[in-house]
């Protein structure tokens, strides 16, 4: 009897491990932060224009939800710094080895003042979250909630690690950190040209300089795969497009991703990916922007 018991012990053991293990091999997280609304109403060309950030993870929830991805979305005034990077911690701290984690940024993006002298052109890259404000002003916003690419890279960094070799991270950006914060009645553009600075300096990108549009990103043993998939070059303007059929705005990067989703599994290959690029450069209005794809070695 006792020796019976060790048996099914054992056997109930294994079955508990085996599920885990299917589970965790099979877990799909999306996080999706999209803002439209930064509160400029009256259309202050020293704030930001309210775009269609938000439009976009309504148009892409329901699909991720299809594929099987447990997803979690930030929207206008959810979508804070601290509310952004809380929710990636957390991410960070739930993910498991072998999972697929899918990472959606619509909102502003603009040039930051390089602090630690990291950046070859003294300019970070930022996001701007909806508490974040367009122009440095000492002792009143000075960039605090700006959202950098060096604190970013902290929490995906974190979330790599988490998930393993066998597990797969993509991080959207439909955001740009140039073109123009103004929003015309045929033309809705994410971004500014205005570079956040505390002393002054003009943000003049080299336009010579950034010509590649694929690029690696260093890997660390036992870290994920990463693809970066960027909506422009850095220098270029990310525009917005508009869906014919219910006359909405939405990012550009957004929208053709929801089209491939129709498709393509999120995960399952790179034809996606491929449907994403075919999809925006076939659309006349995006023929000078550039998708960028940055992947690990």
């Amino acid at each position: 009897m006792r020796n019976s018991i060790k048996i099914l012990t054992c056997v109930m053991m294994a079955f508990l491990f085996l599920g885990n293990q299917t589970l965790h091999a099979e877990a799909k997280r999306a996080l999706l932060v999209g803002i439209s609304d930064y509160g400029n109403h009256d259309e202050d060309p020293n704030k930001w224009a309210n775009i269609s950030g938000a439009n976009d993870i309504k148009l892409l929830a329901p699909l991720f939800e299809a594929q099987g991805f447990k997803v979690t979305s930030l929207v206008d005034a959810q979508a804070t710094h601290a509310g952004i990077t809380g929710t990636l911690d957390k991410l960070a701290k739930d993910s498991k080895k072998g999972d697929i984690v899918y990472i959606h940024f619509s909102m502003h993006g603009q040039p930051f003042e390089d602090l630690n002298g990291d950046e070859e052109d003294g300019w970070d890259e930022a996001l701007i979250p909806v508490d974040a404000q367009m122009l440095y002003s000492a002792g009143v916003y000075e960039g605090t909630n700006h959202l950098l690419d060096d604190e970013l890279e902290a929490y995906f960094n974190d979330i790599r690690n988490q998930i393993g070799k066998d597990g797969q991270l993509y991080v959207i950006l439909d955001a740009c950190h140039s073109g123009t914060a103004s929003r015309g009645d045929d033309e809705h553009i994410r971004g500014t040209r205005e570079g956040f600075t505390r002393s002054g300096k003009e943000y003049t990108p080299d336009r010579t300089v950034e010509t590649n549009d694929y690029f690696t990103v260093a890997t660390k043993d036992g870290q994920s795969p990463i693809t970066f998939i960027e909506a422009c070059r850095s220098y270029q303007v990310n525009k917005e497009v508009r869906d014919i059929e219910t006359n909405t705005w939405y990012g550009s990067l957004s929208y053709y991703i929801a089209k491939a989703m129709g498709e393509h599994q999120i995960g399952a290959s790179e034809d996606w990916i491929e449907a994403v690029k075919t999809g925006m450069s076939g659309n006349r209005k995006l023929r000078k922007q550039n998708v960028v794809i940055e992947k690990s070695e």
